[in-house]
């Protein structure tokens, strides 16, 4: 048999011995559902939710915290005293996990270089500083004031801790409450602060001249060899001085001081050996000197009242008051909180009545004359002078800062 014939033999042998059997088709590959092109990506599982609050007037940490169901008495005992002084305006964020009893973290935005950050460690919170990066520049500033200071800041771009920051800078000499002038004009060597996304923000500031109405005050800031930062006057002299203005930072002065006034209760003329100080309930209320407490509790018509006795003879009493802080027989230190403005006692309305005594005579808080410190060691001026001597030409040369979308604009000297 030729070759070709027993292939061809073999072929139909072979063909026939599969005769009835059946072929399957292979089954189809699975592909998974990711690899379906059509199918949109799932959302990321968010790591973490935050609940957020704003600072209003009046608002403390405490109770602050507790309205937002948070731990208040841990995240306090982990603060030290970077809760004490929160101010409108500020931003505090708690962020919680899943299933977690307390947030494991707490983020007040406060000054504008930094976060205060409270971080649950699995036993207790602990506090720290995150910088925020952002890009300086010194800039030579003015701001006018036509209604209010508060107001005027606040349009070119400070927060409210700025504010309070500037008016302390000048609180030994102007009691902002009464004393600070339609028109009146600051000139500020500053820091400009600029982040990564373009986003602006008014930092410290360096130097500062104050013109209200005819007087003008010029303060300098400088840090001692000791690492004291202080405010300084133009011959080198500390501008704090042994009293404050005001024991409260902003409010109005509803009755002031007079030897006959009508009572609003008694309905009667009665002397009125004070000031009062119109505040929302709550604000706090400082000593305006160094002292210890000699009276500090319930007082009849002055509601719960505290009193302090201060060097030569000096006594200051505060009344009406929400809440105490202090108690009888404590030393206070000039600034430290001593009480929230309230109103008890023959009061009408939440406000501190605020009471100046020399030798025991009533003498009016608002014209009380009060000394100035000691001024710089001698051996710390020459680094002084030069830092005064870069600055005042910037501060005479200041133009006024203008508003825009939130952000204040103007020329700057880069350093």
């Amino acid at each position: 048999m030729s070759t070709p014939r027993i292939v061809v033999t073999l072929a139909v042998l072979a063909l026939g011995g599969l005769a009835g059997v059946v072929f399957a088709a292979p089954a189809p590959l699975e592909q998974p559902a990711a690899a379906t092109r059509a199918a949109a990506p799932a959302p990321p599982t968010p790591r973490y939710r935050t609940t957020s609050h704003e600072v209003a007037a009046g608002d403390n940490a405490g109770p602050l915290l507790r309205s937002m169901d948070a731990p208040a008495a841990e995240l306090l005992a982990g603060a030290g005293s970077a809760l004490n002084n929160i101010f409108p305006g500020d931003q505090v964020h708690l962020d919680w996990r899943d299933g977690d009893e307390r947030p494991f973290r707490l983020r007040l935005v406060h000054d504008a270089a930094t976060t205060t950050e409270l971080v649950w460690t699995g036993v207790k919170y602990t506090a720290r500083k995150i910088p925020v990066p952002y890009r300086v520049q010194e800039q030579a500033a003015a701001i006018t004031v036509t209604s209010s200071l508060w107001s005027a800041a606040t349009a070119v771009g400070f927060s409210a801790g700025q504010i309070i920051e500037l008016a302390k800078i000048f609180e030994y000499d102007v009691d902002f409450n009464t004393e600070l002038v339609q028109g009146a004009r600051f000139r500020l060597v500053l820091d400009r602060l600029t982040a990564d996304d373009g986003a602006e923000r008014v930092g410290d500031i360096r130097a500062a001249i104050l013109d209200n109405g005819k007087k003008q005050y010029v303060a300098i800031r400088h840090r001692t060899p000791d690492g004291t930062v202080g405010w300084y006057g133009k011959d080198g002299t500390s501008r704090r001085k042994s009293f404050l203005r005001s024991p409260i930072e902003f409010s109005r002065v509803s009755s002031g001081f007079s030897t006959g006034r009508y009572h609003p209760i008694l309905h009667r003329m009665r002397a009125h050996r004070g000031v009062d100080l119109a505040a929302p309930t709550g604000t706090p209320i400082r000593a305006v000197a160094n002292g210890v407490v000699t009276k500090a509790g319930w007082a009849g018509g002055h509601g719960n009242h505290v009193e302090l006795r201060h060097d030569n003879g000096t006594v200051t009493g505060y009344s009406h008051l929400s809440s105490i802080a202090v108690k009888r027989g404590a030393h206070v230190s000039q600034g430290q909180t001593i009480g929230k403005v309230g109103s008890t006692g023959q009061s009408t309305g939440p406000h501190l009545h605020y009471e100046y005594l020399v030798n025991g005579v009533h003498k009016d808080p608002m014209k009380a004359i009060v000394p100035v410190l000691k001024p710089l060691d001698e051996s710390d001026r020459v680094d002084f002078l030069a830092a005064r001597d870069r600055v005042l030409p910037l501060l005479e040369a200041a133009t006024e800062l203008a508003v825009t979308e939130g952000v204040a604009e103007n020329s700057t000297a880069e350093r």
